[in-house]
Formats: C-alpha cells, structure tokens, sequence
C-alpha cells in the first residue's frame, strides 16, 4: 500500500495548483505502476490520523508526503516508528532548520557566510556585511517576511525588531552571493536532476526575490558536480526528493542559498513524478 499525503494550502504560498499538480502526477503515475494508492490531504491527517496509525503495517507500507505542518510530522514521525518507510523522513524534517541545512552545505563545499540568531544588528554587520538576507530558520517558508534582503544597518535593526516582535525564537543571516540565481530539482537516487534559471519557460517564483541577482549572465558550471553535492546532501539531511536554490559565480563556482523538502517541481512536472515514483518503488 501506498499513502500519499498533500500539502496543506497555508505551506503553498502562490503555488496551490503547482503544489497539487506534482502530487497528481506521482499518484497517477503510481496507479499506472499498478500500486494500490489512498491519498488524503495533510489538513485531513490532522483532524483525523487513525486510518494511518491503526493501518496494517505487514509488508511494509510506504508514504509519500509533502506536508510539512509539525502536527502532520508527529504523526508521520509515529508511523515511521511503527515500520512505515517514508519519503521524506519526518523526523529528519523535524530537524533540519536552515541552519542545520546550510551546516551540511558547508559540509559538502557549497555552504554560504552565516550566522544565527541575535540582535545585535553591528555584530552582523561586522560577520557578514551588506547587502545580506535574514530568514527564518523554520526550512518551510510561508510568507514573504519569512525572507528578506537587507541593504544597510536601518533595513538590518527594523527586521531583527519585526523577527522578534512576531516572537520567533530562531532566526539566520546569510551573505548575498552575487551571480546568476539557478533553480534546481533533484530525487537522490536516480538520474534525474533538474536545472533553470528563474523565470526561464515554465520556471517560477514564490515572492519575486530572485530579481536581486538581476538577469543571468550564463555563467559555466557542472551540472554532474552540482548533483552529486546535492545528492550527498539530500542523503544526509533525509530528503531525498528535493530542491533548491543556488548562486553560480563568475569563476563557476556554486554556493547553495536555499534548499526545500519536496518542492512543487514546477518546471519538471512529468519527469520529476516518474524519478519520484522510480525512487520510493525502489
């Protein structure tokens, strides 16, 4: 049996149908697998998680979730307890602030200047300099406060103030990396692994952010190297359908900015669905 979970409307901020199409396309194509499918929506799971937690585990049920609610995790978390294998592993998300992600894309050579949370808006200034993004250190971005760009120490004193003032207790700075912005997609795994510049044909964008890197430039890089980093670290993170953001420099150099559980795959629909069904049937 597998149990496919949506992601609920409030963690799809301007991307409902694009968040639904993907989820669609895996349980078509899992049907045409011939696999026995039951799908809910991650806001149903909540209100009433029986149906998982009392299932027949003999033969080792599968899940493919994209909710990212912590309720949604807790209960995917006990099913994984319970023998479920699930993609991507809840517990792992539980886990994986942007801090604890950007920790293991220094680890794999594409980590960015960081540094976490304070308010001591000189301290930054001096560790990281302007212009600079402070984010949320909550993985799952839901509006567009949660990331900001910052030109100098007024734009830098009024977000610390508006972060704490909306009693979040983490937070994270990061340097702006000049370059061409990518987005890419990925299934660790299989061969599949996905590329675009924002914005290019079917490619897009959550809250126009990405204009601060300005129009792309076509900078050379390696696509094969660019993978096997990301694999690396969608193994160690536990989230082996992935996606992200990065900054090529002029020299080719690559440094990751941002890294999603589950993305929308919006550019890739079709062939992420078949990497993503290939995957979790293995």
């Amino acid at each position: 049996m597998i149990y496919l979970i949506s992601r609920s409307a409030v963690f799809s901020p301007n991307a409902v149908q694009r968040d639904d199409a993907i989820f669609r396309a895996v349980q078509r194509k899992m049907v045409e697998n011939g696999e026995e499918v039951t799908a809910c929506s991650e806001d149903d799971l909540i209100d009433d998680p029986t149906f998982l937690l009392e299932a027949d585990t003999y033969g080792v049920p599968v899940i493919v979730s994209m909710g990212r609610d912590v309720r949604t995790l807790r209960i995917l978390e006990e099913c994984e307890s319970m023998g479920f294998i699930v993609f991507n592993s809840p517990s792992a998300l539980l886990e994986n602030s942007r801090l604890q992600i950007d920790s293991v894309m220094d680890g794999v050579g594409l980590g960015m200047k960081s540094m976490g949370t304070t308010l001591d808006a000189a301290l930054v200034e001096r560790e990281i300099g302007f212009p600079l993004w402070i984010k949320t250190a909550d993985a799952a971005t839901q509006t567009a406060d949660d990331v900001q760009y910052i030109n100098n120490i007024e734009e830098l004193q009024r977000a610390i103030r508006h972060f704490a003032d909306r009693g979040l207790r983490e937070w994270m700075f990061c340097e702006h990396v000049e370059g061409d912005l990518i987005k890419f997609y990925g299934v660790e795994g299989t061969d599949f692994f996905f590329w675009a510049y924002p914005n290019h044909k079917s490619g897009y964008s959550k809250f126009g952010k990405e204009a601060h890197n300005g129009k792309p430039q076509g900078f050379a890089f390696s696509v094969a190297e660019l993978k096997e980093s990301m694999d690396e670290a969608a193994a160690e993170l536990g989230m082996p359908i992935y996606g992200g953001d990065a900054v090529v420099r002029s020299d080719g150099t690559i440094v990751v900015v941002d890294f999603n559980d589950f993305p929308s795959f919006s550019a890739c629909c079709r062939e992420a669905a078949e990497a993503i069904v290939a995957r979790v049937l293995s």
